[in-house]
């Protein structure tokens, strides 16, 4: 199995946004965080060589220069380069990871359940600039004020009327929600049928109804934009419906989840790696009291720990990813990937922030950013403790009560 993707293409890939992170990411990471503010010219240049906000629909070819085999059954590669991709990008920082990537939440279902007609009109879209000459976001519109991790229990509705759904609702802590030109809502169609009524709709911005909310100041990810965004009686054609007919219900919505939570799992060994890395290239030049501090038993038993943890995550993520692009359930595996790394990243920041002392407490300093960003991954994509339910249904077939 390759899990580390030695192949001349994962490898070109990890080089190109490995130097990318270090070069354009890295030195703008502290002013976005402080300022709370979009990149928007580093994500303008970022499509260049392939980091698109409609990425995800249009393949690898813009990023690697190959394409995808057509046949269905033969293996893929998009969920192995999406880890490796992320783990680069969030090295650098995982607010801009994310701000980078944020349009692929939206574009993941429109491409695994849309029609050829609704991802034309996805790409359209997403055409061109906005009127603040910025480039043009999507957004996932999911979770909810009421129902956080449990996406089944939504209470935005969708009611049919004639040729269109009236949606109403409101939506909580969506990425892009503010910005995006266009939004993908999940809302209940048939409350009688119960998950199997949950159907995801493209809904344009501007579309009468569609509020955008308030922006939401956060502990970390700053340089994400997260939103409320309410929707009071938006009229939406049933061709934006996706999913139409048998498909599209709350079952697919959790295996696009499965291709999603490798990739969450991979930012998150990124932050971790940013934070080992930088307090081992410390220890390996620093001193205490003339003794040099790799000598020091105790810190490099710290070091050699998180070395430890970080590599059983990557594992885990690209295990994952492998099997979601050779077409086997990973549903357990995604979970494991997710919640490891970012248990992972909560620990190894921590114990940088302890082991550096006074220093790392200041706004500003990397590890501090690191430590804070560090939290969100055990919240967003289903929390620590969802990941370890779906582990244990898997095990026993039984959910825990």
């Amino acid at each position: 199995m390759d899990l580390f993707h030695d192949s001349p293409m994962f490898n070109g890939v990890r080089q190109m946004l490995g130097a990318f992170a270090k070069q354009s990411i890295r030195p703008i990471a502290t002013k976005h965080d402080l300022e709370e503010s979009m990149p928007w010219d580093l994500m303008k240049m970022a499509q260049g060589f392939g980091l698109t906000q409609t990425a995800v629909l249009d393949g690898r070819k813009k990023l690697t220069g190959q394409d995808e085999d057509p046949d269905p059954k033969k293996p893929k590669s998009q969920s192995r380069i999406s880890v490796v991709g992320s783990e680069e990008l969030a090295y650098g920082c995982a607010g801009i990871c994310l701000a980078l990537g944020g349009s692929g939440l939206a574009a993941s279902p429109v491409s695994r359940m849309g029609t050829t007609e609704q991802k034309e009109e996805f790409r359209k879209l997403l055409a061109g600039l906005d009127e603040k000459g910025h480039i043009k976001v999507a957004a996932m519109a999911l979770s909810e004020p009421s129902t956080g991790s449990d996406i089944s229990g939504l209470s935005t509705s969708a009611r049919k009327d004639g040729d269109h759904w009236i949606i109403r609702g409101s939506k909580q802590w969506i990425t892009n929600g503010q910005s995006a030109a266009v939004f993908v809502v999940w809302a209940q169609t048939e409350p009688a049928a119960g998950r199997a009524g949950v159907r995801g709709f493209i809904v344009a911005r501007g579309t009468p109804g569609l509020i955008p909310g308030k922006k939401e100041t956060k502990l970390g990810i700053r340089a994400s934009e997260t939103a409320q965004v309410h929707f009071e009686d938006v009229r939406v054609h049933t061709d934006m419906m996706l999913g139409a007919g048998s498909q599209g219900g709350l079952s697919d919505t959790k295996k696009m989840l499965d291709s999603t939570r490798p990739v969450v799992a991979a930012q998150a060994v990124g932050i971790a790696r940013a934070a080992y890395d930088y307090l081992l290239d410390r220890v390996r030049g620093g001193t205490t009291r003339g003794t040099p501090l790799a000598s020091h038993q105790h810190i490099m038993f710290e070091l050699a720990e998180m070395n430890m943890e970080i590599t059983a995550s990557r594992l885990l993520a690209h295990r994952a990813a492998w099997l979601a692009d050779h077409h086997q359930e990973n549903v357990a595996e995604a979970s494991m990937a997710k919640a490891h790394a970012a248990r992972t990243a909560q620990h190894v920041t921590t114990r940088a922030m302890v082991l550096l002392g006074e220093e790392a407490l200041q706004p500003g300093h990397p590890v501090e950013k690191w430590y804070r960003d560090a939290k969100i991954y055990d919240i967003f994509e289903g929390t620590g403790q969802i990941q370890r339910r779906i582990i244990a249904k898997h095990l026993t077939g039984t959910n825990p009560v």
